[in-house]
Formats: C-alpha cells, structure tokens, sequence
C-alpha cells in the first residue's frame, strides 16, 4: 500500500509518530519521515493543529507536537505492551511444545491472565481465558512474578495482601513460611502451582475445574532491567509429567520465551 492510499486517520498517525522525540520538525523533514507528499503533510498539519496535537513554531523553527498526543496512549498500558509482546512468541513455544502456556501481569492483590494459548494447543484442557484473576501467593504466575520482583515491590504487595481476609491470601501473615516459599522460587528459578490453587473455586467455571485437577503450571518470570514485568506459566499434565521433568524439558525453553518478550518490550518502549 502507498503512502497516498492509507486512510486519512492512517496517513495521521504516521505523521504524529514522524515526530518521534525531535523538539520540532519542517514539513519536508516529517513528510519524508512519514513517507507522504509535502502537501498532504501540509493539510495533515492543519487538522492536526486544528484538533490540538500539533502546533507551527514559526516558519524557521518548524512544527512541534503538543502534550495532547499522550492522551492517545493513556489507555494502553504497560500491561498491554507486554501482551501485544507476548502474543506471537506464545503461539510460536505452543507450535513448538504442544502445552498451553498462560501470560499473567500484577493488578493490585491479583495476577490477571493477559493472554493464553490454550485455543492454540491440542492438548490444552484450560479455556481460553483473558483478564482473568488468579490468586498471588497461591498460583505459580503470582509466585514466579512476586519472588523476583524488586524488594520495595514485594514488600508491598505482601503488606496488602497480609491485610486481606481471603483465604487465597493467609500465607501473606506468615512471613517466614513465605519468605522460605520464594527464596526457594529463587534459587531453583521456577515456580509451581500449589495444591490449594486447584481447590480454588470462585470465578472458576466448571471446565476450568476440571482442568485443575489434571494439570499444572511452571512459572518463570519475565525480567527487564531488574523488573519483573509479569510471569509465564506452562501448563502440563500431571499424569504425563512430573514437576522435575517438566522443568528439564521446559525451564530452558520458557526462559527463553521470557526472555524474548521482555527484549520486545524493551524495544517497543525504545520506538
């Protein structure tokens, strides 16, 4: 597609992203980073300015554009950079290793499941899922994610979990059996659904259930730049593997996988 066939709103936004963190720009500077015509950039402009997002310094200094731009990014995220980052990567492990592998990222005293693969695995028993709630402490997103999240962090997740009447949440009062529970997440470098988690019945439809009681999950978390940006749960069979054979096969490969999207991230992030 050439750059005089995109849609309008198309042929816009490619004009605001011209910008990128340059002070101000001439016409010809920007219609040549948007790949357009010097006289669609400059009726482009002249909308733009009218809706606030750009304005003319002067004829020698240029355009700028306006803090009005930020508006069209606050409704996306973090969060919804690392699942537009994740996507692709997850379908490709579940090509590759056949199991359902879940995405889930920190909200307040939850983990929320971004994005699943179960549509994706033939031998997935897990529906497919998004924006689901899964207990911290209890599930291995939660854990992988809260054991290697910075300290400051966890402390204060554990602070308002400990203030919690769930019993998803008890483990947060008992500050030694969990500070053993994530130092030993540490040291081996995975995390593994507990047993209470698959008792676990509210928001949980009976098929979910009964997947529950068949499999499990190994979680890794996804770092950058000594953050954790969320975790990484492959689910298998318990009958088909044990936690120890589950983690030889797979630990490499699911670090690997954070590891690629956390570098997506970072890129993103970047421009």
């Amino acid at each position: 597609m050439t750059a005089t066939s995109r849609m309008p709103i198309a042929r816009a936004l490619a004009l605001l992203e011209a910008f990128g963190d340059a002070p101000a720009m001439q016409v010809r500077d920007l219609a040549a980073a948007a790949g357009l015509p010097k006289s669609s950039t400059v009726r482009l402009l002249a909308q733009l300015a009218e809706a606030g997002y750009v304005e003319r310094l002067s004829r020698s200094a240029g355009w700028r554009a306006t803090s009005r731009v930020l508006k069209l990014a606050s409704g996306f995220s973090e969060s919804g950079l690392v699942a537009e980052a994740a996507i692709e990567p997850m379908r490709a492990f579940t090509r590759a290793h056949r199991w359902a592998v879940f995405l889930g990222v920190p909200q307040g005293h939850e983990m929320i499941v971004r994005f699943g693969t179960a549509a994706d695995s033939p031998v997935a028993l897990d529906p497919e899922v998004y924006n689901a709630p899964t207990p911290i402490l209890l599930g291995a997103l939660g854990q992988a994610w809260l054991a290697f999240c910075p300290e400051p962090e966890r402390e204060e997740i554990v602070a308002r979990l400990a203030q919690s009447r769930r019993s998803s949440d008890r483990l947060a009062r008992d500050r030694p059996d969990l500070d053993r529970m994530l130092a030993e997440i540490r040291k081996r470098g995975y995390s593994i659904t507990g047993e209470a988690t698959r008792r676990i019945t509210w928001n949980v439809s009976r098929r979910a259930m009964e997947g529950r009681k068949r499999v499990t999950g190994l979680g890794v978390p996804i770092l950058a730049d000594n953050r954790a940006l969320g975790a990484l749960s492959l689910r298998y069979f318990r009958t088909s593997l044990s936690d120890s054979e589950a983690a030889r096969l797979y630990l490499e490969p699911m670090r690997n996988l954070a590891r690629q999207i956390a570098d997506d991230v970072k890129s993103r992030q970047a421009g």
